[in-house]
């Protein structure tokens, strides 16, 4: 009995190890066909650029700080901060009644010179009359040599030269008196805003500090520095993006107008100058603005996502997918901007590259695309 059931047991084992090696096989077998879920992007050619951003505070394109030209009492202020004003326009004035004076004071001493002049030239014009005849006497030997020549003296017109010089030196004094009275009607250098006010009514000003600010914002002005790698990918004239977060989210348009060939004194960087237009005065001076400055550009050429790119044993290669399978190409890699990848060569225009889940993919791997 013990011996039937002993071969019962054996037949069964012998039939039923076939069975589970075959259960054994299929499983590897499905896990051998894994499918690695990715996202696609189809290849296209697109402009790509490299830019460096600067960072910068605005100024204006022009400014003026004003000073009166001579000390004085502030009598009136015609302008307050935040006005526009033109070139020419009366800022403040100070007392004028010293300067009126000098100024008739100098008339008096201009027409007193000229009156002095007249004289000189009406006693010339008859010191003249009287050389002609006391030289006819003189040949007649009617007078000595000795009084002709008195006569001879007083007709000269070098006694006249010395009045002239003394009604020149009148004139100037009174153009400068006039010049004074004129410097206490203090005018606008240029056109634009004021900026800032630093008199009072009844207050001394003088030339210690500014009286008053003027900023011309149609235009404003970035000045910054940019490297030594980059000064040879920039030239005057280029258009470049300029961000300006408290102007606004948009950006503005600047042209470079001016790049030295020499660096700062003390730096290893090259000074740049670069314009805005301003016509809605949004910019102020004084906001803090970043430059981004294009220094490589390549049109028309087979970019793909900077994160499609990565490295197995060493070479750069993205992977395409062909139906359910993922295919490794190695790629020769351009410009780089670190969002987009220009592919010199590798794979061409209308491929479908994995831009997410390329980590996990070999040659041949079947994948499942699922964006």
């Amino acid at each position: 009995m013990k011996r039937r059931f002993s071969l019962l047991l054996v037949l069964v084992l012998i039939f039923t190890m076939p069975l589970a090696g075959c259960k054994k096989k299929k499983e590897v077998k499905v896990r051998g066909e894994k499918v690695v879920s990715v996202e696609t992007k189809k290849v296209e050619k697109n402009d790509i650029s490299i830019k460096t951003t600067l960072s910068a505070k605005v100024t204006p394109i022009e400014e003026a700080n004003v000073v009166p030209k001579i000390p004085g009492k502030v009598t009136k202020v015609n302008v307050e901060i935040g006005k526009f004003v033109n070139k020419g326009d009366v800022l403040f004035t100070l007392d004028q009644t010293d300067m009126i004076n000098a100024v008739k004071n100098a008339e008096a001493a201009y027409n007193m010179a000229v009156a002095n002049l007249k004289l000189r030239e009406e006693q010339i014009q008859n010191a003249k009359v009287n050389y002609e005849r006391m030289k006819s006497l003189y040949e007649q030997g009617a007078i000595s040599k000795q009084q002709f020549e008195q006569y001879e003296l007083q007709a000269s017109s070098t006694n006249i030269e010395a009045v002239k010089a003394q009604v020149e030196q009148a004139k100037v004094a009174l153009e400068n008196a006039k010049s004074k009275l004129n410097d206490t009607t203090v005018t606008s250098p240029i056109s634009g805003v004021i900026t800032s006010v630093n008199i009072n009514e009844g207050e001394m000003a003088s030339s210690a500090m500014p009286a008053v600010s003027i900023a011309n914002l149609d235009r404003v002005v970035i000045e910054t520095d940019i490297s030594e790698n980059l000064i040879n990918k920039v030239r005057i004239g280029d258009v470049v993006d300029i961000s300006i977060k408290s102007a606004g989210k948009d950006n503005f348009k600047g042209k470079i107008t001016a790049l030295s060939p020499a660096t700062s004194q003390g730096s290893m960087t090259y000074p740049i100058k670069i314009e805005i237009d301003n016509k809605n005065k949004l910019i102020k001076p004084g906001m803090f603005a970043e430059v981004n400055i294009i220094t490589d550009k390549k049109e028309k050429v087979i970019t793909v996502p900077s994160e499609a790119v990565i490295v197995k044993e060493g070479n750069n290669v993205v992977f395409t997918v062909n139906g359910d399978k993922a295919h490794m190409k190695n790629v020769l890699l351009g410009v780089d901007n670190g969002e987009y990848v220009e592919i010199k060569n590798g794979i061409k225009e209308g491929d479908i590259v994995v831009v997410k889940g390329q980590n996990y993919l070999d040659e041949g791997s079947k994948v499942k695309i699922i964006k």
